[in-house]
This record gives C-alpha cells, structure tokens and sequence, in this order.
C-alpha cells in the first residue's frame, strides 16, 4: 500500500470519529434535554399530568420531599440499553398520539400504570424499606415485599404517590 493511500485511510478514518464523537454529543444532549421535566410537559395532553405531580409528594411544590422527574417514574434504571429502548419506544407512541391526536382513555389506563411506572426509580431513593420506626403495618408490607413473599409492586400499594389526586382530577377534565 502505497503512503498516499495510508493517508487517505488515516484521514477518513480520523473525519469518521470525528463525525461519530459530534454524533454522540449530539445525542447526548437530545437525551439530556428530553429528560427534562418542560420537554414531557410541553404537550397539552399532559397538563393534568403536570399539575397533579406538581402537589404530590415527590412534585415539585412539596417541600422537604425528594424531587422526582417524569424519567424517575416512567422509565426504567436497569441499563443504558433498556433505558434508551424504553425511552424510545414510549416517546414514539407518545408523539404518534399527540400528532394523531389520539384521545387517550387515562382514567382506564391507570389500571395499566404498572406497565409504564418502574419501581427501579422508588429504589433509588428508597433503600432500606424496613427501617427503624416506620409503622408495623408498613414494616410488615415492606418486609414481605423485600424476602419476595408478594407479587405487589412499590406502585401496587402506593399508587397516589406520583400524581397525588390524578383519578378526580381525571374525572373533573
């Protein structure tokens, strides 16, 4: 191979990680920016949404509470790759919906939420559900839930915890 084609394959192959590190710069800001809370509440169909995570207790008007983002509920932690997907698939069938303009039965769809809130997001934060001084009813739930004893999901029991109100607010639409 003669110097004047090594050089042309250093420089593609120098223009093609440049191109790919822009890329994935590019991407990265995309994925950082839609995981903001004014991205997910830029749509109307998601108004509601807004207003009852706003005065729910991890919402952005309660004090002293841990701040959760639409991301820490409504996407997965177990990886890049099944975050990603997720966060894929469900912005497709989101835009697709709002495009279409798709009404949604939500009251019916909250029977559903299980599909669509992960727990990994509640185990972030909450480590040690059996701590010192909690209720015994709540220390029995949560001990059963830790040795795997019932099929019930931190959403099973605490089902207002995100949107507070969301049924009656639902309801009055």
């Amino acid at each position: 191979m003669s110097r004047k084609q090594n050089g042309s394959i250093i420089l593609g192959l120098c223009i093609g990680l440049c191109l790919a590190v822009i890329l994935a710069l590019v991407a990265a800001a995309k994925i950082h920016s839609s995981n903001q809370i004014e991205f997910c509440t830029s749509c109307h169909e998601m108004k509601t949404f807004y207003q009852t995570w706003r005065t729910a207790a991890h919402g952005q008007a309660n004090k002293g509470a841990v701040k959760a983002r639409c991301v820490d509920c409504h996407l997965p932690e177990d990886g890049l790759l099944t975050y990603l997907g997720t966060k894929a698939k469900a912005g497709a069938k989101d835009y697709l919906a709002h495009v279409s303009a798709k009404k949604v039965d939500w009251v019916a769809k909250r029977n559903e939420r299980e599909t669509y809130t992960y727990e990994t997001g509640c185990k972030k934060c909450h480590k040690q559900l059996v701590a010192p001084g909690i209720p015994i009813k709540a220390f029995l739930a949560h001990r059963a839930y830790e040795l795997g004893e019932t099929d019930k999901t931190c959403i099973s029991c605490h089902q207002n915890i995100g949107h507070g109100d969301l049924l009656l607010a639902l309801n009055n639409q």
